[in-house]
Parts: C-alpha cells; sequence; structure tokens
C-alpha cells in the first residue's frame, strides 16, 4: 500500500510539473513562432522528463553521517564473531585453492601497485601520527597474545636454521682483528642465506 501511494504521488507531482509546459501550445500568442505545432512524440517526452525530474528529487539516497554508520560497523562486526568463526573453519580448502589460483592476480596486482607507488603513497596518507597511535595501543595489547600464539610455528620455522647452524664447520679462529675471522661469519651468512631461499 505503501508503494501504491509513493507511485500514485510521484505521478501527481509529475504531472503538476509538467503542467505548464503542456499548457504553452494551446496559449494565444499574437506574433508569428517558429516553431511548428507540438506532436504527441513531443508531449510525451516532456511528460517522461517531468516524471524523471519528480523521481530525481524523491528518489534520492539518503545517508546516515559517517559516525553513525562506523559505530554500526562495529557493532556488526563484533556480534558476528562467531559466524566469523564458523565460516574460517570451514573454508581452510576453499581459501588454498583460491589462494594458489590467484597466483597470477596477486603478481600483477603487486607490479600495478609498484608502478603506481601506492606502497609510498599508503604511508605518506597514514603518517607517522598513526603508526605511532595503533602501534602503542592496539599493538601492545596484542603482542603477548600474538607472539603465545606463535609458539608453534616460531619453533617450525627456526629449527631448519638451528640445523643449519648446527652442521656447519667454521674456518679456525684467528687473532682479534685479523681478516682472517670475518670467512667465518661469511660462511654462516651463506649457508642461513641458502636455507632462506632454498626451501
Amino acid at each position: 500500500m505503501r508503494t501504491f501511494a509513493r507511485l500514485s504521488l510521484l505521478v501527481l507531482v509529475g504531472l503538476l510539473a509538467a503542467g505548464p509546459a503542456l499548457a504553452l501550445p494551446s496559449a494565444s500568442v499574437s506574433r508569428p513562432t517558429l516553431s511548428g505545432p507540438t506532436s504527441p512524440a513531443s508531449f510525451g517526452l516532456r511528460l517522461v522528463g517531468s516524471l524523471a525530474g519528480s523521481l530525481a528529487v524523491f528518489g534520492a539516497i539518503r545517508i546516515k553521517d559517517t559516525g553513525s554508520l562506523a559505530k554500526k560497523f562495529v557493532q556488526r562486526a563484533s556480534a558476528a564473531a562467531g559466524d566469523y568463526k564458523d565460516g574460517v573453519t570451514q573454508a581452510g580448502a576453499d581459501w588454498e585453492a583460491n589462494a594458489r589460483a590467484g597466483a597470477d592476480n596477486f603478481a600483477n596486482g603487486v607490479q600495478q601497485a609498484i608502478a603506481d607507488k601506492r606502497f609510498e603513497k599508503g604511508i605518506a596518507e597514514a603518517g607517522a601520527a598513526k603508526f605511532t597511535m595503533r602501534a602503542s595501543t592496539l599493538g601492545a595489547q596484542r603482542y603477548p597474545t600474538g607472539v603465545g600464539a606463535a609458539e608453534g610455528d616460531w619453533a617450525k620455522g627456526t629449527q631448519p636454521y638451528l640445523q643449519t647452524l648446527s652442521s656447519l664447520t667454521l674456518p679456525p679462529r684467528r687473532p682479534k682483528g685479523d681478516p682472517g675471522n670475518f670467512a667465518r661469519s661469511n660462511a654462516v651468512a651463506v649457508a642461513l642465506r641458502a636455507q632462506k631461499v632454498g626451501r
């Protein structure tokens, strides 16, 4: 019923707006004009134009203020934590398959971002103040939890490097300041680099 009432109102307003234009051909004018007689087609076009104008007025999009929308975003997202967990629990296989399939898109996107200098632009837009504020508040709160959750991953990622170091046979140690000692640190650097890029 509300839709019918709104439609009726729009038609009425459109007809009222078109009234003066529709009355022009019937008005008696004493001086000659160069325009031809009004055709049914031009009458229809004027009517459609008037209705479109009235729809543009009454069909305008009403948007809430940004502050209210931001609060709503946080409230809805917080309430959806359970849905988020359920969704990602079931999505592992799809994520892996889609991520693998999107490798070329990722590479192309990174190259385009480099060409557009988006990295530098993002840093400039955020600025030092935002970095400091986020790192000192959210970062400080989440750091211990993140480290605790990463214990197993840290051990898994570090173990191969520890094995590489334990298997090295370094050149003999030379007196302090002897350039020969650089060979020892160089052997470590080369081995660790090979471990990193070779996996």
